[in-house]
């Protein structure tokens, strides 16, 4: 059962609440109710309920600072907060002290209900997610690689990085392999054995080293050292690559490329090394498979590894990915800027250089466009080795880069005025409920509150309030005009359970009360 506390000035409205509603029957637990918010943040603190009701205008302590007070010690706690017509304007304030949601008064007992629920709903999808995160060492693991790769990280975020995925280094003097199944295709469990074993073997090693689960058929391995020669350390980690390949050729009947990046004697360099590592297996076509090797073995262009080299390449996926073809013009021009700069890229550096940006291209396209044509990747490789002028290669690149990035734009656009469409279709089949809130419609949709409100004002010029307002006051327009309906009447009918609220925001929207524009329509219609 998920701990209810009602926190309102009210005493009739605190009695009834703990009185009408059948908690148990529901599945809550009322743990605590009341009188003001002073009062409240103790009964809360004492309780620890999953769920607060709460009135926003209290003396001493109203329930907005309540409500911030709340989550600065648990901001998991779902706050439905209570408020008057007239306290309306407090709305923004709540969603942005990220309340769960707020009710106006008078409470309707099955509206309330329903909130309960949907709340305890949500706590229980977070509890789920929380748990397979926390459950899941190796999600953990795979997305700080992806950080690694992303962005630098300073010595005390990279600390804490490690130290979240059980990572405790012995000095600072670092570097990262990479391991890849040479199978493309495989038993699931014999990558989770074979980094069992190496995890296994490293333990009896002289050197300090961490197993780290990567996506599909890679895996990661760092290793710590505190001594002063880089040299040594450098060798062996070659021996430990070179005994790891043995081993597992030996145990598993398979094979694996190991590939390891730079030395570095500063930890926050070891994204470097790792970045150097999946650059070096990049080349395992060339190389071979069934072997170990540094990114010094590939390095043949004296080519500065650190640095810009990763960050353009990034940029340059990102923005085919987002869909902005000048973004991804202008990148290219940089790198092939770059390269005529520092001229010390041989014709079958640059060519090499081609083939990876083209198969990321490829490879990240796939993910998004349904209808990506592989075999264009090969057709271009082909095409790209037989090229002799770097402006050609590139212009090769750029037309293949444009035209990926030009669908997934596209695609981008159908899919957010879909996606728009389909919103304001809800809006205009459920208008007439009164608990039709943003949350709703984006559940509705599948995407989320802040990104549906987003989208709303970047697609439309207008919120979600302004929308729902506009379509039940057409509808409250039409209803005066083709019928004798009572003001009560038309507000029901048009998602309003207050009808003094309705007619405030008809006289809002229109410029005239309800009955003034029922006089004013039915003089007109005499006439």
């Amino acid at each position: 059962m998920h701990k209810v506390v009602i926190v309102d000035d009210d005493r009739i409205i605190r009695k009834g609440l703990s009185k009408v509603i059948p908690w148990a029957k529901h599945g809550f637990e009322l743990a605590g109710l009341a009188a003001d918010g002073v009062e409240g943040l103790d009964v809360i603190k004492k309780t620890d309920p999953q769920i607060v009701i709460s009135d926003i205008q209290m003396p001493f302590m109203d329930g907005l600072e309540m409500t911030r007070a709340i989550k600065k010690f648990n901001s998991k706690t779902k706050i439905i907060l209570l408020t008057g017509y007239q306290d309306f304007k407090y709305a923004h304030q709540a969603i942005q002290l990220k309340a769960f949601d707020f009710l106006l008064k008078p409470i309707e007992t099955s509206e309330l209900i329903e909130k309960l629920e949907q709340a305890s709903m949500e706590i229980e999808r977070e509890n789920q997610i929380e748990c397979q995160i926390h459950d899941s060492h190796e999600y953990r693991q795979q997305q700080f690689l992806k950080t690694l790769c992303l962005r630098p990280l300073n010595n005390q975020e990279m600390f804490k990085e490690l130290s979240m995925i059980g990572i405790h280094p012995v000095g600072s003097i670092s570097v990262a392999l990479s391991v890849k199944l040479d199978q493309t295709e495989f038993p699931s469990a014999l990558k989770t054995n074979i980094m069992k074993e190496c995890r296994e073997y490293i333990k009896t090693a002289p050197l300090k080293g961490f197993v780290l689960n990567d996506d599909g058929e890679q895996f990661g391995l760092f290793i710590f050292s505190a001594e002063t020669s880089k040299d040594m350390f450098a060798q062996s980690i070659a021996d430990l690559a070179r005994e790891l390949l043995n081993l597992i050729k030996n145990k598993f009947q398979t094979t694996v490329t190991i590939t390891r990046g730079r030395v570095y004697k500063q930890l926050t360099d070891l994204r470097y090394s790792y970045l150097e590592s999946l650059k070096a297996m990049d080349f395992r076509h060339i190389m071979g498979i069934n072997c170990t090797y540094s990114i010094e073995a590939i390095d043949t262009s004296q080519w500065e590894e650190r640095g810009d080299a990763f960050e353009v390449e990034h940029e340059l996926l990102k923005y085919v990915t987002l869909g902005l073809p000048d973004k991804v013009s202008e990148v290219l021009e940089v790198i092939k800027r770059q390269i005529k700069i520092k001229r010390n890229m041989t014709l079958q550096d640059t060519v090499l250089l081609a083939i990876r940006i083209v198969h990321l291209i490829g490879y990240e396209s796939a993910k998004i466009i349904n209808n990506w044509d592989e075999t264009k990747i090969l057709e271009l490789e082909n095409k790209l080795i037989k090229m002799q002028i770097m402006d050609d290669i590139f212009t090769e690149i750029e037309r293949l880069a444009l035209e990926a990035a030009d669908m997934v734009k596209n695609i981008n656009r159908n899919r957010k005025h879909t996606l728009v469409k389909k919103a304001i279709d809800f809006i205009n089949d459920h208008y007439q409920c009164a608990s039709l809130n943003l949350q709703t419609v984006a559940d509705e949709v599948h995407v989320s509150y802040a990104y549906l409100s987003n989208l709303f004002k970047v697609e439309l010029g207008y919120n979600f309030g302004e929308i729902l307002l506009e379509k039940r006051m057409n509808r409250a327009i039409e209803l005066f005009q083709q019928s004798d309906l009572k003001t009560y009447e038309v507000a029901e009918q048009t998602g309003y359970s207050n009808s003094n609220y309705f007619s405030s925001s008809f006289k809002k929207y229109t410029g005239f009360s309800p009955a003034e524009f029922k006089k004013m329509n039915h003089s007109l219609v005499k006439a």
